[in-house]
């Protein structure tokens, strides 16, 4: 059995401290290029390798596994061979991803099929966003409603195709975010309340501008709005980032001269330090790219990729083994 999960930006909260009484209410897009690649087949012993391997993720597999045979009452063990990973602790919900691909591959073996809400809950995925959740079925752009509680995950508000043509410019740095784990649960309980008008002005953004611009392809809207998304964000984070709007300030300052120079949507994605720019087209991509080649902006300790979004959801494959 082999399995392909995509990997999703977060682009923000619609009212990040609870106000609706609702907490979290994300959006979000899955991408293409950061795939979970993996192998699985029965084995008389658990065994776990692959060139994407590292021992954080052998003890993060060996952990999911306890859970599922806790849950579901199986005893089979698996050869699982990972072939590819997206960053870990980088803005591309690597874990969920990680967590998902492994149990639905490992369950689909035994013949179960739970649904991946229900899912995710049995291996302790989306405690917050449930847009890595919702966008290992589905793909595209997303935004869901918000937790009310720990015991089930937040319902789909909406989710809808991306246009492919619009691209995506990822900016990031050769270090992981420090918020993760206990670190980011801290990092949330001290953020500060946010206003009802500036939840509602996120709201706002997303339903009325947002959505509509992308169902209309129409790209200085959605642009507009997704950026004034983040902008707030950014302030909302600003002190738990260290007093910067972005948890990396060298990808903030490639992110900001990018839009001083150019029509794109931007920010960053969940804690980072991963940012992005979405461009209308590639040709205005490659043009920000020669631009950035001329002001010396493309240093060492930065890496930049080129990417779109992906409008479908996890691929199965049945190897025959």
């Amino acid at each position: 059995m082999s399995l392909i999960a995509p990997a999703r930006l977060h682009f923000g909260f619609l009212d990040p401290t609870g106000l609706s009484g609702r907490q979290f209410a994300s959006l979000g897009l899955v991408i293409e290029g950061y795939n979970v690649e993996l192998e699985v087949r029965r084995s008389k012993t658990l065994i776990i390798t692959g060139d994407a391997l590292d021992e954080e993720t052998a003890k993060f597999f060996r952990v999911t596994i306890t859970r599922l045979k806790k849950r579901y009452g199986f005893a089979d063990n698996f050869n699982i061979v990972l072939k590819k990973k997206p960053p870990r602790h980088s803005g591309f919900g690597s874990g969920t991803q990680l967590a998902l691909a492994l149990s639905r591959s490992l369950l689909e073996i035994i013949n179960l099929k739970p649904r991946t809400e229900h899912l995710s809950l049995t291996i302790n995925r989306g405690k917050r966003s449930g847009i890595g959740i919702i966008g290992f079925d589905k793909g595209g752009f997303i935004v869901d409603g918000g937790k009310l509680t720990d015991a089930r995950q937040p319902p789909l508000i909406s989710r809808v195709s991306f246009p492919k043509n619009w691209k995506i410019l990822l900016v990031m740095q050769d270090k992981t975010s420090h918020f993760y784990g206990d670190r980011e649960i801290k990092a949330i309980e001290g953020l500060p309340k946010i206003t009802k008008e500036k939840s509602s002005t996120l709201c706002r953004e997303t339903l009325l501008r947002v959505i509509p611009a992308i169902i209309d392809k129409d790209f200085e809207s959605f642009a507009e709005g997704i950026t004034n998304i983040q902008d707030l964000m950014g302030e909302f984070f600003f002190n738990a980032q260290d007093g910067s709007t972005f948890s990396s300030p060298s990808v903030g300052n490639v992110i900001s001269v990018l839009a001083k120079n150019f029509d794109i949507g931007s920010g960053q994605s969940s804690w980072g330090p991963t940012g992005f720019a979405i461009f209308e087209s590639n040709d205005e991509l490659q043009k920000a790219l020669k631009f950035l080649k001329q002001n010396n902006l493309l240093t060492d300790g930065l890496r930049f990729d080129v990417t779109c979004a992906r409008n479908r959801g996890y691929q199965l494959f049945k190897t025959g083994r």
